[in-house]
This record gives structure tokens, sequence and C-alpha cells, in this order.
């Protein structure tokens, strides 16, 4: 085989595990808690047959914050190293065995499927066990030929420099979940984004065609345009699917049993939804906010419920400790963990769409709750923004390695050029003794 193919096939190995793993630790670190959630999964069946490992290992606890954050590094990092192709040997052999072991893995849970899905790219991406099983059969034999031929891997930045590479993506990558774990994901992978209409959430979207028929003439309208005299007659209709349901679940069953999620979502009002799917990992210390929260609701006519997973007595024990005066309702854990990165978080719900959400270490303060700020979020979550942290972060990051690789790059162009440029002056300087040398034995 001709070396530009070994070059070739490496290279696009060398991009296809880069964009894999750089795309996997970001998805773990702009949403760590999610992947906190599959693990917590994962400590559950483990649990069967290792009780403490189910006890131990809960979302939002440093046991699992840790390792997410590990993760999230280590595959960011790999991901930055083959696509620049340094770190030549450390990354084929730690992506190899990393490739190894999750191959295995997913072998396990597709043979005996213990969790609905890996969680390999968190709710940005949601492979089913199969997928999941073939695309990394895919990656470990890309990695495996990195392995064997390491000596094809193209190098896009010099030795001289890799530490820019290394620091900056590390200080990107541990920042970003750290961030995130305190306060809220700064993207939302899941289907309970600000600005969503929970109906549509639930349902789809969708619109009707009708075609009409009139003196052989055939005329078609679709939902929310203007409709044909009586004259025309229908001839048939067919709906098209323009947006499938992103949202699972969204039931709020009260103390007597009755679901109030669509009171909830027809309330043209706003409606504040707090929610609690654990409570031995709640922060208790968030309550006088949440109590001052629920008293701006009282006075003003609005509704608050508390949304949770909870026993009874877990109930009881948090409005003894915190002195909770609102209305419980029930939902599932699943449903609650979705849609607040928190725990507790806060929901602000208007005529059916979320417009705001807070962390319990955001919560919004007494002096903030007025309805010219609540009127101002509901015009906000309609075109909403990216946080500008993230922005900021992300810029910040992109910058510096770009500045990075040009530099590197023109330094190694000049150092090119002026060895080309030694070797051109050298052949002029050996030509001009060959000439004389030539001339003195003519004469």
């Amino acid at each position: 085989m001709k070396r530009w193919l070994f070059v070739a096939l490496t290279v696009i190995c060398q991009l296809l595990l880069g964009a894999t793993f750089l795309f996997s630790g970001f998805v773990k670190a702009a949403d760590p808690m999610g992947m906190e959630h599959k693990l917590e999964a994962y400590a559950q069946v483990v649990g069967e047959y290792i009780p403490w490992v189910a006890s131990v290992f809960h979302a939002g606890t440093v046991y699992l914050d840790f390792p997410v954050v590990f993760l999230a590094a280590t595959e960011f990092l790999l991901g930055m190293y083959f696509m620049l192709g340094i770190h030549q040997r450390l990354t084929t052999i730690v992506g190899t065995a990393f490739m190894v072991v999750l191959t295995l893995l997913t072998l396990f849970i597709f043979v005996y499927d213990p969790v609905p899905d890996c969680g390999c790219f968190g709710d940005a991406i949601v492979l089913s066990n199969g997928q999941t099983l073939l695309k990394n059969i895919v990656l470990l034999a890309c990695v495996i030929w990195l392995l064997l031929g390491r000596q094809y891997m193209v190098r896009f930045m010099s030795r001289r420099i890799e530490w820019l590479s290394t620091t900056t993506s590390f200080i990107y990558i541990v920042a970003l979940p750290i961030y995130t774990l305190w306060y809220l994901p700064l993207i939302d992978f899941t289907g309970y984004k600000v600005g969503t209409d929970i109906r549509t959430g639930l349902l789809g979207n969708y619109v009707t065609h009708y075609v009409y028929e009139k003196n052989g003439q055939q005329l078609t309208i679709s939902d929310g345009e203007e409709f044909p005299d009586s004259t025309w007659i229908l001839v048939s209709s067919e709906s098209e699917e323009l947006a499938k349901p992103i949202i699972d679940d969204f039931s709020m069953t009260d103390e007597v049993g009755t679901d109030i999620a669509e009171e909830i979502l027809q309330d043209s009002s706003y409606t504040f939804l707090l929610t609690l799917p654990h409570f031995d990992t709640a922060d208790k210390g968030c309550s006088d906010l949440l109590n001052d929260v629920y008293d701006f609701a009282v006075d003003n006519g609005l509704k608050m419920y508390c949304a949770n997973a909870l026993t009874p007595e877990n109930q009881k024990r948090w409005s003894d400790r915190t002195g909770a005066a609102y209305p419980f309702v029930t939902s599932s854990a699943e449903t609650l963990e979705a849609m607040v990165r928190s725990n507790p978080g806060l929901v602000l719900i208007h005529d059916g769409s979320i417009v705001a959400k807070w962390g319990h270490h955001d919560l919004p303060t007494e002096e903030v709750l007025n309805f010219s700020v609540l009127n101002q979020l509901v015009k906000d979550s309609k075109s909403p923004k990216q946080n500008r942290v993230y922005i900021w972060l992300s810029a910040l990051y992109i910058i510096l390695l770009l500045l990075g690789v040009v530099l590197d790059r023109l330094w190694a162009g000049n150092k090119y050029y002026r060895r080309i440029r030694r070797a051109q002056l050298w052949l002029s300087g050996a030509n001009t003794e060959e000439n004389a040398g030539k001339e003195n034995n003519h004469k």
C-alpha cells in the first residue's frame, strides 16, 4: 500500500477519534449533573450485587462530581491530542485502553440491557445500546490503527508549544463543569429548555394539510391559512410532523391523587414550580429564599408547588426542617432531574412555557421578585440568549488555542524558510567558487 494512503487513513482516524472524544468530553463538562444521573443508574445496577455502591454513589455528591469532571477532562484532552497529533505514544496507548474498556462495557450493556442507554453523549445525542456498541467498535478499530501505525500520524503542532494546548484545554474543560455544578448547565440539552412550550414538547408539533376540490380543480390548504368557501368539497387531509415530542412526562399529582399538570399549563399567569427529586442530597440551606418566593406568590395571587419524588415521611421531614408552607405535588424523580439540574431547583412557568430556571445557589431574592422582572423574563424567554460566561470562556479558549497554532506554524515556516535560504546561499557560494576555479584554470 502506498505511503500517501497510509497517511490519509491515519488522518481520517485522527480526526474521527479527535472529534468524538472532544464532543463526548464537552457534553459531560457542559452537563455534568446529567452524566451523574447516568452513573447513578449504573451504580444502582452494581448495587444489586455490591449494596454499598448504590448507597454511596448518588448524583450531587462528591463521589460522582469528581469522576465526572475527571472523565470529561480525560476525554476532552484525548480528543485534542488526537486532533493535533501531539503526545502520540501516550495518546494512542491511553486511547486504546480507554476504547477497549468502553467497548467491553457497551457489549455487556447491549447483551444484558441493564440501562436504556449508556449516556456517552448525555442528553445531547441519545443512542440505542446497539448504536453505541457499533460506534465503539469503529472507534476501537481506528485507535488500533493509530497504535500500530503511529509513525504515519500527522502532527499539527510542534513539541515546542504542546504545553499551550494542554494548559488551555485543561483549564477550560475543568472550569466549565465546576461552574455548571455550582449553578446550572450553560447549555441545556434536555427537553425543558427556557422558552419551551411544555404542551408542544409533550405532544410534538404537527400541521394538517387539507385537499379541497371544485369543478375538477384541487386546492391544498394548511393549518393557519384561510380556508375556501363552502362551495369547495373536502377530499382528504394529512398530518405532517414538524417536530417530535421532546418531553416524556409532566405529570403532577396532588395530595388527593388528581393530576394538576393541565391546570398548571393552562394558567395564563405565573406558576412557580419547586423541584425536589431527592431528600438526602437536597440543599436545605436555601429554604429561606424558597419561602420568600412562596410569600411573594401568595401575596400576589400566584401559585407555587413543590414537585417532589419523596416519600411521605421525607416530605414531612423537609417541611419540618425548612418551615415549608407551599403545597406538595408528586412527580417522578427522572422528570424533576431533567427539568432542573439542581436539587432543589426552581422553574417559572407562564402560559404553559418555561420562562426561567434557577439552581439552589442562585435563587431569586426578595428584591428582584416583582412583576416587571417576571414580565421581562417572559420576553427574554422567547429569544433566549447564550450565557455570557460560556461565550467568554469558550471564546478565550478558542482564541488562545488558535493563536498558539498560528504562531507555531509561523515559527515552523520561518525555520523552514531559513533552512532553504541557507541552502540557497551555500549553493550560490559553491557555484561562485566553482566558476572562479574554472576561470583560474582557463588562465
